[in-house]
């Protein structure tokens, strides 16, 4: 034990600073379509399950260390990449390249796996798309009379759910955000293009009967917790995403909600 205790802590040392925690264990979901999703899940035993899916950047450490912080909030949190599975590449054509059945699937999978957690849907940018695709999906292959709720909302942070327009000209949304009823907390920075719309989007959100609640963020760009030169203030920001979420997540934590 004596020699053991010098040898742990050599170890110990060598573990750079900084990294981003590690998961507490995966979750394997195997869909029909032969399809095998796995997520990094951060366990908690709070009401709530947030799925988090991540964008074209793929395993950005900030994060892994907000999905960690979340979980110590109470809020369990996988972390889920849609492109390695599919053998996909990192861009953001490859966002609609995924296909809507498998997005269900694995939707109706979690929920009947998890009936006692409220499932909320995370995700930023271009990949803000999937949870629309998802649940709007789910209700067409599993949504019977009487069903059940899939997910009691979604928390999309910077969504990039338009086609860059033209000079002068409004965006032109995915047909899917007006098609979906999915109740929303959308987190904009007010350093970013998307930040003029966002009324807009607020708009055509709420044309499908969604309940949207709209943050604007301060001093930050769009990804600014992943940007490699981001400012003072986005790293600031950065460091505290994970409770920046969790004050996001409000709404889906209040008694009495679905």
């Amino acid at each position: 034990m004596r020699t053991l205790f010098p040898l742990l802590l050599i170890l110990a040392l060598l573990v750079p600073p900084g990294r981003a925690p590690a998961a507490q264990g995966e979750q394997a979901v195997r869909l029909p379509s032969g399809t095998t999703v796995i997520s990094q899940r951060h366990a908690a035993d709070g009401p709530l399950l947030a799925l988090w899916f991540t964008g074209q950047y793929g395993r950005v450490e900030a994060e892994q260390r907000a999905a960690s912080r979340l979980a110590e909030l109470g809020v369990e949190t996988w972390l889920t990449d849609w492109f390695a599975p599919l053998f996909l590449p990192l861009l953001p054509s490859s966002v609609a390249a995924v296909p809507d059945a498998d997005l269900a699937d694995w939707l109706e999978t979690v929920r009947r796996q998890y009936p006692g957690k409220r499932l909320v849907l995370l995700a930023a940018g271009h990949a803000a798309a999937w949870p629309l695709r998802a649940v709007h999906t789910w209700r067409e292959r599993y949504g019977a009379a009487g069903a059940p709720e899939p997910v009691a909302g979604s928390l999309l942070l910077h969504p990039v759910l338009y086609q860059d327009p033209e000079p002068g000209d409004a965006p032109r949304y995915n047909p899917v955000a007006a098609l979906t009823r999915l109740d929303t907390v959308l987190l904009q920075p007010m350093s970013s293009a998307g930040y003029w719309w966002r009324d807009n989007l607020k708009s055509v959100l709420e044309s499908a009967g969604s309940h949207v609640w709209l943050q604007a963020l301060p001093g930050v760009r769009d990804g600014f917790y992943r940007r490699g030169d981001a400012t003072p203030k986005e790293q600031v920001e950065s460091a505290r995403l994970g409770d920046l979420l969790h004050q996001a997540l409000q709404p889906y934590l209040e008694p009495g909600r679905p």
